[in-house]
């Protein structure tokens, strides 16, 4: 059976995949970073350190899906096929969150079909049974679930290996590899007000982005809605929110962002 890591090059994936590099655990076949072309600058530094460690030490291969881009896509108010807006879990005047199709658009769909690339498939050819690694430390067990995708199972090593994050982070200093950002995309509803400010003072770059994705999600009317969409819980453009430091309150839990 194929074994894929699903690398989000956050804290846990990159993790998982630098112990299967070295054979601290079982050893992948692949691993597949899904780009949606949003993420922070720094894991892009992260992507490429990665590449470079990889090269130089019989790393598994990379490979990086970026043919679809979210927030392209959301500020021309399509999905990522061109036919309608790119839905993500933005908050609504009426109460709770807009649909999420982000995650299944822009990292499960574009990883498998990856995974079917990888195995040689012709289109419409059943693909073989696939293991998918997914990075959930013990500390986010509740984040574990069995896999919805047709042929492919889902495989959870830093949990097998009673691994929580500050493990992780300890691969790290040890390896003296750099300790990577949260991946998520740049403009993700999930964030928490201290994601918010550090975003808005470190990249004001990405800010800007941000900005802009939460002022091109307001109107919804053109998507068969009156109710106004906005990035951040407050429902306060945010260009106009003073953040503060809280923590976070709640993640995504599909188990392919924040890894």
């Amino acid at each position: 059976m194929m074994k894929v890591i699903s690398l989000g090059v956050g804290v846990q994936s990159t993790a998982m995949y630098l112990m299967s590099s070295m054979g601290r655990i079982d050893r992948a076949d692949h691993a597949i970073f899904a780009d949606p072309g949003a993420e922070l600058p720094r894991t892009y530094e992260i992507l490429e350190l990665l590449q470079d460690w990889a090269e130089d030490n019989n790393g598994i291969p990379i490979h990086v899906t970026n043919e679809r881009n979210l927030l392209q896509d959301i500020l021309k108010a399509q999905n990522s096929r061109g036919v309608r807006f790119a839905s993500i879990p933005a908050f609504t005047e009426h109460g709770g969150m807009g649909r999420r199709q982000c995650t299944g658009e822009y990292k499960i769909q574009p990883v498998i079909k990856k995974i079917r690339e990888l195995h040689g498939l012709k289109p419409h050819k059943r693909m073989p049974m696939t293991e998918v690694w997914l990075g959930i430390s013990l500390d986010e067990i509740q984040r574990m679930k069995i896999s919805q995708l047709p042929r492919a199972t889902y495989h959870y090593p830093l949990i097998d290996n009673r691994m929580s994050r500050g493990d992780c982070i300890k691969l790290f200093e040890e390896l003296q590899f750099p300790v990577p950002p949260k991946s998520s995309c740049i403009f993700c509803p999930y964030h928490s007000d201290k994601n918010w400010k550090e975003l808005k003072e470190v990249y004001p770059e990405s800010w800007e982005q941000c900005i802009d994705v939460d002022n091109a999600i307001r109107d919804s009317s053109n998507r068969g809605s009156d109710d106004r969409l906005y990035l951040h819980r407050s429902l306060v453009p945010l260009e106009r929110i003073e953040f503060a430091d809280q923590q976070e309150l709640f993640m995504c839990e599909e188990g392919f962002c924040g890894l």
